[in-house]
C-alpha cells in the first residue's frame, strides 16, 4: 500500500537511500573490525581502537538517520545483507587509516550519486538533507584521515606511534 504522506519522492531515490543505509552499516562494520583489531593484545593500540570504535558508532548513526528520513518521506526501509569487511587483519595504523580513507571516499561518492539522482528528480528536500547532514561531514572526515596518515608517517614507529596512539585516543 502506498504511503499517504509520500510527495515528490521518487522510487529511485527511495532505492538509493536503502542502498546508502546498507553502505553506512557496512562502513560501521568495517570500523568495528578495525577497532577490534587494534584492541587485540598483539596490537595494544587502544587509541586507534577507540578512534575506529567512534567512527563505527558515527556510521551506524548515519544509517539510522537515513532510516528515519526514509520513513518521514513515506518510503520503506528495505534491509539487505551487510557484507563482511574485506579483511580482519588491518596491518599497521597507516594501513588501516589508508583503508579507512578509501572507505570514506567510497561512501562520499555514493552520497554524491544519491544527491545527483535526487537533483535530477527535482527533490529539493532530499538534496538539502544530503547536503546538510552528510556531504560537509564527509569532506571534513576525508581531510582528517588524510592529515592523520601524514602525521602517523611523520611520527614513525616506536615512541612516535605510541604518542600518536595516545593523541588519537584522547
Amino acid at each position: 500500500m502506498a504511503s499517504k504522506i509520500r510527495q515528490n519522492f521518487h522510487e529511485d531515490s527511495e532505492a538509493l537511500i536503502n542502498k546508502q543505509i546498507n553502505m553506512e552499516f557496512y562502513a560501521s562494520y568495517v570500523y568495528l573490525s578495525m577497532a577490534s583489531y587494534f584492541n587485540r593484545d598483539d596490537q595494544a593500540l587502544h587509541g586507534f581502537a577507540s578512534f575506529f570504535q567512534k567512527n563505527s558508532n558515527e556510521e551506524r548513526e548515519h544509517g539510522m538517520k537515513l532510516m528515519n528520513y526514509q520513513s518521514k518521506r513515506g518510503g520503506r526501509v528495505v534491509f539487505q545483507d551487510i557484507a563482511k569487511p574485506s579483511s580482519m587483519e588491518w596491518g599497521t595504523p597507516v594501513d588501516a587509516m589508508e583503508a579507512a580513507l578509501e572507505l570514506e571516499k567510497t561512501v562520499n561518492q555514493s552520497l554524491l550519486d544519491l544527491h545527483k539522482a535526487c537533483d535530477s528528480k527535482g527533490d529539493a528536500h532530499l538534496c538539502d538533507f544530503v547536503e546538510g547532514e552528510y556531504l560537509t561531514e564527509q569532506v571534513e572526515g576525508i581531510k582528517e584521515l588524510g592529515d592523520m596518515i601524514t602525521q602517523i608517517k611523520r611520527a614513525g614507529d616506536g615512541l612516535g606511534l605510541h604518542i600518536m596512539d595516545k593523541e588519537i585516543g584522547s
